[in-house]
Parts: structure tokens; sequence; C-alpha cells
């Protein structure tokens, strides 16, 4: 009585709302927006898209601006005096400065560097001596341009953006893999809940059975007909069925639970699940799929992106410890406004002289090449260097065994479903002799022919020909979807999963 309130129970808080209907279709394109993988698979691509975007733009022409607005300072000095002994006066500064640059990247890991600065200053300082307050304003307006190269050295501008380039790659080869591992992963937990609905519905189906057996065993008993051992037996049956149906109900609602989550819904959606159990052979050729992998699995790629990941780093490395020279260049044109204008000049004439000043002063240039000599350091960029090699010698090792890998799980998960399909046809034959095996197992209890016990073990061969049948099923149906990630190919449509 216990068991069956419970069972009750069960049954009116799960069917509280109607539950919406899904089929696998419906599962996999719901995963395939609203679940968290995927997501998390869309943010890592953009990610990646935006450092390679950024890798790209620093090749292009760019500007900045730096402002002081004011830049404003009093302090005391020392002075120092010929012959005689220092002196502190008090010195101040209010500063305008704007400094405007457009730089211009080279593919050379260069820099060409148009430089415009203006400044208007207002300085002052007073002399303790004769407690004479001296004061100026002035306004200096300079044009540049400036050169810069590394020499001798690695494009740290071109490594960048072949290494954000890789990681795109990478990045766009695992989406693709995920979203597949997506969809198994799914359909796995999609036929788990199938397989758990199926389980319940069974379960029921054999309460609702013993029931009708054990009231057929009461009569009978009552009767004179068969003995009380009989009776006992139909309701230890009974209660055993029961409790097997409360198992089978908290595994479905786990089950349930499990999917909804995977998918991206809401627990406390009510979803259930449909499937019209059709089965389609597949006929697959094991050199062909073990070539669609090594050809297709993304896996190989992204092992090969990390051995020119390691190499870059390798030279990166190594770089460390090279000569490293360097030309700086510029040219400018210089004019500072006249230092005897009076300190109530207006902005406007500052900046004329300042203007004046350009044309008549020589303008600024110069080079300087400079080198960078490493001699000594202990071993340490050494020590560096190996370990890089040793990472990129463990790339490789890993891109070998990952080759081996995949054969394995190709020649795997082919082998699965020739299985499953081969159970399949043996276990669908084997569930229609168990029913028509209980079937007449009921008939011949009815007369009287068998007992009880007889009669629970052709019922349990029934049920457990249901769930072989059942498990098979969804074997079959997981094994197709695993083939398909392990292949990257469909070979129901016989088409390609890698995007052109």
């Amino acid at each position: 009585m216990i068991i069956f309130l419970a069972i009750l129970n069960f049954n009116q808080l799960t069917h509280a709302k109607p539950k919406k209907l899904l089929n696998l279709s419906d599962a996999i394109d719901i995963a395939l927006e609203k679940s968290y993988q995927m997501k998390s698979l869309r943010l890592a691509m953009v990610q990646a898209k935006e450092n390679l975007d950024a890798a790209k733009g620093r090749f292009k022409t760019n500007a900045d601006m730096r402002l002081d607005v004011p830049s404003w300072s009093e302090s005391v000095v020392e002075i120092p005096v010929e012959n005689s002994l220092p002196v502190f006066n008090t010195t101040g500064r209010l500063l305008y400065q704007g400094i405007f640059d457009i730089n211009q990247p080279l593919p050379t890991d260069g820099v060409f560097t148009l430089r415009s600065q203006v400044y208007h200053r207002d300085v002052s300082t007073f002399q303790v001596s004769n407690s004479e307050d001296l004061k100026r304003k002035e306004v200096y307006t300079s044009l540049s341009l400036r050169f810069t190269q590394p020499l001798f050295t690695i494009n740290r501008l071109k490594l960048g953006l072949k290494n954000a380039d890789l990681n795109y790659e990478r990045t766009s080869k695992r989406f693709k893999r995920s979203e597949l591992d997506i969809v198994y992963f799914v359909t796995q937990s999609f036929f788990n809940l199938y397989r758990a609905t199926r389980q319940a519905q069974i379960s029921r189906d054999e309460v609702k059975q013993q029931e009708e057996l054990h009231k057929l065993a009461a009569k009978k008993y009552s009767a004179g007909l068969i003995p009380e051992v009989e009776a006992l037996q139909m309701e230890v049956d009974l209660a055993e069925s029961k409790n097997n149906l409360v198992e089978a109900e908290g595994a479905l609602i786990r089950a349930e639970d499990y999917l909804k989550q995977l998918i991206g819904l809401k627990i406390s959606d009510q979803v259930g699940v449909q499937t019209d159990l059709e089965i389609t052979k597949i006929a697959v050729d094991l050199d062909k799929a073990i070539e669609f992998s090594l050809a297709n699995r993304s896996e190989i790629r992204e092992s090969e992106i990390d051995i020119e990941l390691a190499k870059i780093n390798v030279k990166q490395v190594d770089g460390r410890s090279e000569i490293r020279g360097d030309i700086e260049a510029f040219y400018d044109i210089t004019g500072i406004s006249d230092p005897y204008l009076p300190h109530n000049s207006s902005p406007k004439q500052l900046w004329n002289s300042s203007i004046d000043d350009m044309d008549r002063r020589p303008n600024n240039r110069g080079v300087i090449f400079s080198l960078s000599v490493p001699i000594w350091d202990w071993g340490v960029n050494a020590s560096e260097v190996s370990a890089a090699k040793a990472n990129l010698n463990d790339s490789e090792l890993v891109l070998a065994e990952q080759k081996k890998t995949i054969v394995r799980e190709t020649r795997d998960v082919v082998g699965r479903l020739k299985e499953a399909q081969n159970r399949l046809e043996v276990l669908k034959k084997n569930q229609k002799v168990a029913q028509r095996a209980f079937d007449i197992s009921i008939e011949r209890f009815n007369n009287g022919d068998i007992t009880s016990q007889e009669l629970a073990l052709d019922r349990n061969r029934l049920t457990q020909a249901k769930f072989s049948f059942l498990n098979a099923y969804i074997d079959y149906k997981i094994s197709v979807a695993d083939l398909k990630r392990k292949t990257m190919w469909d070979f129901e449509k016989n088409e390609s999963l890698v995007e052109e």
C-alpha cells in the first residue's frame, strides 16, 4: 500500500504540467542554440576572431594623442653659481601641451611616425637674492618624422599575426568538433531518457499485468484450485513489480533533468521524448571510415597547429640571446617663440613668433645605429631553448599518438555499430517469441497447467527481451552518432560533415 501511494504521489508531481514531446532533431536544434557548451564555444570563436582582427590591425596606420591640460608645478630649485655658493630659487611652470602621432607600421617590424607637438608654457622664477619675480610665456611648435627599425632579430609583428591566425584556425576546428560532440552527447542523453521512459512504461505495464494475475490467483485460491503458496508468490511478484516501477520512475526524472540541463532548458520545464524506432541499416567500410577519420578529424590539424606554435616559441626564446640591432632616425622642424616678448603677449603673438622661428631655425636631424650583443647569461637562455624544444618534441609525439588513437577509435565504433545492427535483428525476433510464449503461459496458468513460478519465469523472460531490444536499439543509435563525430562523415547521407 505504501509503495502504491508513493507511485501515485510521484505521478501527480511529474504530470502536474503537460509535457512537451521532443524528437531527436528538436533536442539537437535546441542544444545547438541554447546549451551552455555552445554559448561558450561561440564566445571562444568571438575571442579568437577579435584577436585575429587585432593582429591584422597592427599592420595598419594608427594615430594617438596625448594632452597635458594642464601640467603645473612650483618648487624650490638649487641654482649653481660660478665661483660662488649655490642659491635656491623658487621656479614655477604651467604647461598646456598636445602631442599627436600618426604611426605607419612596416611589414619589417619597423615604424614611421609623423609627430606634431605644440605647447604653451608659462614659467616663473623667484630670485631670493634680490626678491625679484621673473616671468615668461612661450610657445613651442614642432613637426617631425621619425623612423625605427629593429635588425637581426625575429619579426614580432608577423609572428604575432601568424600566432593569432593559427589560434583562430584551431578554435574554428575545435568549434566544429565540439559541435559534433554536443550532437553525440545530446543523442546519448536523448536515448537514455527514452530508455528510462520505456523502462518506466514497461514497469507500469508489468504492474498492471501483475495486479490482474494477483486477482486471478486470489480467486483461484478462494476456489481451492491452487495452493496458498502460489497465491502468496503472486503477491510477492506484485510487490516486486511496484518496487521496480518506483525505481524506474526515479531514473526517469533524473534522465529528464540531465537532458534539460544539457540542451539548455529550465529544470522546471516538463519534456518527454519520442522516436519511431525506425532502423536503417548502414553499410560502413572500415578502410573508408579510417580514411575519412584521418583526413577529417580536427584533432590532427589542432596537433599540427600546436607543433607550429611550439616552433614559433622556440624562435622567440632563441631570439632573446641573438645580436640585436636598431636603427632610429628623425627629422623635424621646430619653432620657439621669442623669449624677449612681454609676459602679457597674446597667444596669437606667441604662436606667430613660433612659426616665424621655424622658418629661420636650422632643422633637427639625426641617425642612431645601436647593437645589443649578449655576452654571458650563465646558460639561462640555452636552458630556456632546450625547454622550448622539449615542448616541441612532445607536441610531435602527441600528433603521432593522436593518429593511432583515431584509428583505434574508428575501428571500435565501426565494430560497435555492426554488433548493434546484428543484435537488433536477433533481439527483435526474440522479443516477438518471448511475447508469444508469455501469452501462451497466461492461458496455461488460467487452465491450471503451470504454476505461478513458471509464469513468473516467462514474464521475466519477456521483460528481459524488451529491455535487451531497447538497449540494442539505443546502442545502435548512439553508435551512429558516434561514427559521425569520429569520422566527420555522414554514412547515412554519404556526405562530409566538414565545412569546405
